[in-house]
């Protein structure tokens, strides 16, 4: 193999390697978010569960049908 056959072969090897790396990097960018998301969503509903609770108010009459025959 001649020299500047070797030479860019490593060229291109190493482009090869930083493009992987790029790939890798967006792949772990696009987890982390999609992670930060469902945190963030379970954390709303949590909010939303706990607002509902706060404000349940006891049933009073005519606010419950029984259906037991």
């Amino acid at each position: 193999m001649s020299d500047i056959a070797a030479i860019s072969s490593f060229s291109q090897a190493q482009v090869q390697q930083e493009v992987a790396y790029a790939v890798a990097r967006k792949s772990l960018d696009a987890a982390k978010a999609q992670g930060d998301a469902a945190i963030a969503l379970l954390q709303s509903a949590a909010d939303v569960q706990q607002n509902a609770q706060q404000t349940q108010r006891p049933l009073g009459p005519g606010q419950t049908i029984n259906v037991v025959a």
